[in-house]
């Protein structure tokens, strides 16, 4: 990336605002057609909670059922995100495993996103893996100096794929399986995807591009929607990474691990990373200077927890914009009708 202005602009600037930028991660909506219209209800209530000033969309926006037709996505969209459109809050998204569950030459989820007037997200450089790879700049309140940055990963869908790729054999092949599942790494055997190193080399070069372009490193916060491996040595060291919150499943990580976190480790300006992917998780702990988050699950279409259903607050000030604020808000807190009813767009009642 050369870091030309022209290829800092978003299609609105983010900036601080009274010496303050509030960022709202959600993820794991889980759409469908006849969505449970208590995802928008909870949503509405969060934001007028939170009232941030980006809203970060961590992937998993829909099943397989709602990527049948452009249509068909952009109408559940709408629904959606209209909430967030009307109270004026730019939002970008990263995509998670299940909006790749459905792939056709012809049909591109992205564009369909950009339909949105507030919708910040890129499309990112087409010659590296993934779609949505992509920092946005923070400005400060009364300059165009950039004072904080928000990096978008494409995180991918399943180890099979890499292995494809890569000529690794086949992975339905029960030999071929340790490739994907090795029983010696417990919750790491998940099989999900790994980051690719163009991706790696990517944030890297522009993070030096970005620090040339500045005079100096630039603080930021990374979302993705699988989080890296290094989340299990959050949790299984408790006492060393200052852990707190809930884990209620295993972390659904990569095997292979990319050298993302030694990457954000060696440039030293990411130093706050945010994930979705596992619903019932809503854990921080810190590992080697950088905390790793969850935001938990939003939606009522999948799996998720009652008490734990919200997102995830990051409040960064513009005089120290290296100590970043973070904390859990609940649907629970927000609604006054919470858990209620479940209603589907179609108006039946479960």
């Amino acid at each position: 990336m050369a870091c030309q202005e022209e290829n800092l602009q978003t299609k609105i600037p983010l900036r601080f605002k009274d010496g303050k930028f509030r960022i709202f991660a959600i993820s794991d909506l889980h759409g469908v057609c006849d969505y449970d219209t208590r995802l928008v209800r909870d949503l509405e209530a969060l934001l007028d909670c939170v009232r941030p000033d980006f809203l970060f969309v961590l992937g998993d926006v829909v099943w397989e059922d709602a990527l049948r037709s452009e249509e068909k996505l952009y109408s559940f969209l709408k629904d959606v995100f209209s909430v967030v459109e009307k109270r004026n809050i730019p939002w970008a998204h990263v995509f998670g495993n299940h909006d790749n569950d459905v792939v056709w030459a012809d049909f591109s989820q992205q564009s369909v996103y950009e339909r949105f007037p507030l919708n910040l997200a890129k499309r990112g450089p087409e010659d590296i893996h993934g779609i949505g790879n992509y920092v946005l700049p923070v400005r400060a309140e009364k300059s165009d100096d950039i004072v904080f940055n928000i990096w978008g990963i494409d995180s991918h869908d399943s180890m099979s794929d890499f292995m494809r790729e890569f000529n690794l054999g086949d992975p339905e092949n029960k030999w071929d399986r340790q490739c994907v599942y090795p029983s010696c790494l417990h919750d790491w055997g998940s099989g999900y995807d790994t980051l690719n190193i163009d991706q790696v080399l990517w944030y890297y070069n522009t993070s030096l591009e970005l620090e040339k372009y500045a005079g100096h490193k630039i603080p930021g916060i990374m979302g993705m929607h699988i989080p890296l491996p290094e989340y299990v040595i959050g949790y299984k060291n408790t006492a060393e990474t200052y852990y707190e919150g809930t884990r209620r499943e295993g972390v659904g990580c990569p095997v292979l691990n990319s050298g993302m976190f030694n990457a954000l480790v060696d440039r030293g300006d990411v130093r706050t990373l945010v994930a979705g992917h596992d619903h019932i998780n809503d854990y921080e702990a810190t590992y080697l200077g950088i905390k790793m988050t969850y935001d938990a699950g939003l939606n009522y279409d999948g799996y998720c927890a009652d008490d734990l259903r919200g997102g995830r607050v990051f409040e960064i000030s513009e005089s120290d914009p290296w100590n970043v604020r973070t904390y859990m808000v609940r649907s629970k807190d927000c609604v006054s009708d919470y858990p209620g009813t479940c209603l589907r767009k179609s108006g039946k009642r479960e």
